[in-house]
């Protein structure tokens, strides 16, 4: 045992980061080995873990260089001296006081955290896995700072439900408001567009009928299309196919302006949902009941410009993209999110961007 932090990982103080990284995974590599050896006791395996604690310990200090200067200053300076270390782990609550939840906020609550049959720990603080069939998840590439790791799957995708379904409350509520104040007679022409593709569709129908029965039955379902054009406002229903896509395309073209004002509305109280509690606390509303939140790469607290970046990207494709794209916006925005269920580090495509990870709160 040593209170060394180089010594504890095998390196020279002048060491750079990338060579202390390494030795820092050699040295967990090592640990977690001699762990699986046969004969191992509970109180070696107990001296293990806590090695590995000051392993981790050592990188979370040695990693950063502004504790590892601060760590260089302790190390030079004279006996008595103090210089004071960061550090972010919390003992958490004592057992027995835990706040106690009723009604719906018990319902919302995450589960509590499951302990082997033992009460063992691991190294990352959790209990021992027990054996499953389920196949591993690769090890992440991301070297996490002190006993901080990644979010649970399940737990990230509770919250993300939790937020996509207030971003939705925002979009219907929006989407009825806004374009009647936008322009007056918006709902007057998405009636009329739908009643003309109708009668394209119609037209489309007679032009291809090939018996005089089948003729006849077109027509007459064209007739009825024109009929419903006429009451949605337009006086002449075009006369061919070929009319009607024109004018469908002309009628689309006259309130693409209010459908892209609607979506740029949608995305900025999407974004003040989403951006200014995570830039403050690290956590979106529905991250809080989850207990998880967001942070950088390095594990430092997430920065206004990466929270933005973060949300900005996908809800900028599931929304303003959706005219151009119609259904298949949405679609790829819920892609870029998800794309965390797969990743080894548990990031999304918009958290790869931003430089950003999930983890437990």
């Amino acid at each position: 045992m040593t209170d060394n932090y180089y010594d504890e990982l095998g390196v020279e103080p002048a060491a750079s980061r990338d060579e202390i990284r390494e030795a820092h995974r050699q040295r967990i590599a090592d640990l977690e080995a001699a762990r699986g050896k046969k004969g191992v006791t509970e109180s070696q395996l107990q001296a293990n873990r806590d090695e590995v604690a000051r392993v981790r310990a050592a990188w979370n200090v040695l990693s950063d260089p502004f504790q590892r200067q601060r760590y260089d200053a302790k190390l030079d300076a004279p006996v008595g001296d103090d210089v004071e270390l960061v550090d972010d782990d919390d003992a958490g609550p004592q057992p027995g006081t835990e706040r106690q939840l009723t009604g719906w906020r018990k319902l919302l609550a995450p589960p509590p955290p499951k302990q082997s049959a033992g009460g063992a720990k691991n190294g990352n603080g959790k209990g021992a896995a027990q054996p499953s069939n389920r196949r591993n998840r690769p090890e992440p590439t991301v070297v996490l700072p002190g006993e901080m790791h990644l979010a649970e799957p399940r737990q990230r995708g509770m919250a993300m439900l939790f937020d996509i379904a207030v971003l939705m409350v925002i979009y219907t509520g929006i989407s009825f408001l806004l374009p009647a104040v936008v322009q007056s007679d918006y709902s007057d022409i998405v009636k009329q567009i739908d009643k003309v593709s109708t009668l394209h569709d119609k037209q489309v129908d007679l032009n291809d009928a090939k018996t005089a029965k089948e003729k006849a039955s077109a027509q007459k379902d064209v007739n009825k299309a024109e009929k419903d054009v006429r009451d949605a406002g337009i006086k002449n229903p075009p006369a061919t196919a070929k009319a009607s896509d024109t004018k469908e395309t002309e009628l689309r073209d006259s309130i693409v302006g209010t459908q892209y004002a609607i979506s740029l509305t949608i995305l900025v109280l999407g974004l003040l949902y989403l951006v200014p509690s995570t830039a403050r606390t690290g956590r979106t509303f529905g991250m809080r009941n989850r207990r998880i939140k967001v942070v950088r790469v390095n594990g430092s607290p997430v920065t206004w410009w990466a929270a933005f970046l973060r949300f900005f990207i996908p809800l900028t494709i599931a929304f303003v993209l959706l005219i151009p794209l119609s259904t298949l916006a949405p679609l790829l925005g819920l892609a870029i999110v998800g794309w965390s269920f797969f990743d080894r580090n548990r990031q999304g495509i918009h958290d790869k961007l931003a430089r950003t990870l999930v983890v437990d709160a």
